[in-house]
């Protein structure tokens, strides 16, 4: 735990509090058998961290942006607006934002309330700026024609979101995580460093936090506990309990981990559960009754279904094999966790360090057809646990290390972004390389390269998440040219 956090939260054995250290094991099993890419998990129960790791280059200490989970945030500071008395939840949302209306309203646009955009029910079916591209999303929201009435169905929608986070900053002057802070964050030790990404103006409140894992672990204990930080009433406990409940269906648009409802931006999750929960495995678990709080960080972008997996793994695990009544020491089992935490690190690409064909690719140089992404040109050369991608742009010649067996760490090339590289021989021909974003925005590139005996390449490179990279996704061909 770090020494510079503020009002760090007690820590215990996890069988003090009822669950058994295989438990956990079993759960981070069931995570690298789903070959996950995770960044930490804190583990809580009865109010004191009972387990946590991070997997490299992660740390207690990193900044993570938590994606959606931000949402929930928004939602917590509207409940505090009400209380303070800026607004009642019924109120039109329309009428704080006169100057964003650029035309006569819709009747329907018109009658939807703030809580509506709390419930994600409001006169649209998704983000208005996915509908018409606007640079001002708030301009967008309020005037794209709506296709149905307000407060009758679920449709997940970050704009909703956004616009609650510009009421904030309007009727209080201040930003989003300020006023947090003021009311809430800064008395349960909320980092100094946290930060939210900006949409133009306005905190992004649908998807702009950073923070640490235990930042976000006592944000959701804290919503557990309807707003009471160990004694302390911090946020409006009727509004938590409304928040934190099932306020619209989402079986009919959400399969899976969404399925069991909506609060006030909060999903509600098997097991009488919520949860924040963002892209990428930003999640934090919420078990009122089992007094258990589950917080993940990671990147599953690459895997459509990684959230359902870290949901399945842990109810498999760890919430299977709940106890009421603390149990005995497992000294041998504890000694396993403790070494297994220690190791854990990115995954890197499995397969062969070397192939014999490598002796006569690398150092060439292959041209590529014309073709529409970055790639006109590239090179691969091999050490001996290592190779280097280069590869020529528009922009020039640049190059991408990376590992047998093990990640380089590394800045990637034009956009800027830190990131883990590694690197296996799939078959004799064929050479995978994997890169994992590890910056304020997250993602992945794989890139695929096989090398034909008539001097032929064909790349097939894609990338997944919240990036810049998606100019790199492509599948050409190339030949030697020197």
């Amino acid at each position: 735990m770090s020494g510079s956090e503020h009002f760090p939260l007690s820590v215990f054995p996890p069988e003090h509090m009822g669950v058994s250290p295989k438990s956990i094991l079993r759960f981070l099993d069931r995570l690298e058998e789903s070959r996950l890419c995770m960044h930490s998990f804190v583990l809580i129960r009865h109010g004191a961290i009972i387990s946590e790791g991070y997997w490299a280059p992660y740390t207690e200490d990193s900044l993570q942006r938590m994606y959606s989970a931000t949402k929930s945030f928004a939602g917590v500071a509207v409940g505090l607006l009400a209380q303070d008395g800026y607004i009642h939840l019924d109120d039109p949302v329309i009428q704080y934002f006169p100057d964003k209306v650029v035309k006569q309203p819709h009747p329907y646009m018109e009658q939807m309330t703030i809580r509506d955009l709390l419930k994600m029910c409001t006169v649209h079916t998704r983000t208005a700026t996915q509908i018409v591209p606007h640079p001002d999303l708030l301009k967008a929201f309020f005037n794209v024609t709506p296709s149905h009435r307000s407060g009758t169905v679920f449709n997940y929608d970050t704009g909703a979101s956004v616009v609650l986070s510009a009421l904030v900053e309007r009727l209080t002057k201040l930003p989003l995580l300020e006023y947090l802070r003021m009311k809430a964050l800064g008395k349960i030790g909320f980092s100094d460093d946290a930060f939210i990404q900006k949409i133009g103006s306005v905190s992004h409140g649908g998807s702009g936090l950073l923070c640490t894992s235990h930042d976000l672990a006592k944000f959701a204990l804290l919503c557990m506990q309807q707003g009471n930080w160990f004694g302390f009433q911090l946020l409006p406990k009727d509004f938590m309990r409304l928040a934190t409940s099932k306020q619209v269906d989402t079986h009919f648009a959400q399969p899976g981990h969404g399925a069991f409802g909506y609060g006030y931006q909060f999903w509600m999750t098997e097991n009488n559960g919520f949860a924040l929960y963002g892209m990428g495995g930003q999640l934090a678990i919420c078990l009122p009754e089992k007094n258990l709080v589950l917080v993940t960080t990671g990147d599953t972008m690459e895997n459509p279904g990684g959230i359902d997996l870290i949901f399945r793994a842990f109810w498999d695990t760890i919430y299977a094999d709940l106890h009421n009544d603390s149990l005995p020491e497992d000294e041998e089992a504890s000694a396993q966790l403790y070494e297994r935490i220690a190791a854990l690190k990115i995954p890197y690409v499995k397969g062969e360090s070397d192939s014999p064909i490598a002796l006569s690719i690398g150092g060439k140089r292959f041209q590529l057809d014309e073709n529409p992404s970055v790639y006109k040109e590239l090179c691969v050369g091999f050490g001996p646990d290592f190779g280097i991608l280069d590869f020529t742009t528009d922009s020039g010649s640049h190059e991408l290390r990376f590992g047998f067996g093990h990640n380089v760490h590394q800045v990637f090339p034009e956009a800027g972004y830190e990131c883990q590289v590694s690197g296996a021989w799939v078959d004799y021909e064929t050479l995978f390389i994997k890169v994992y974003i590890t910056d304020q925005n997250l993602g992945a590139l794989h890139i695929l390269l096989h090398f034909g005996q008539d001097g032929s390449i064909t790349i097939s490179s894609r990338s997944f998440g919240d990036t810049l990279l998606n100019g790199y996704d492509a599948c050409v061909t190339g030949y030697v040219y020197e």
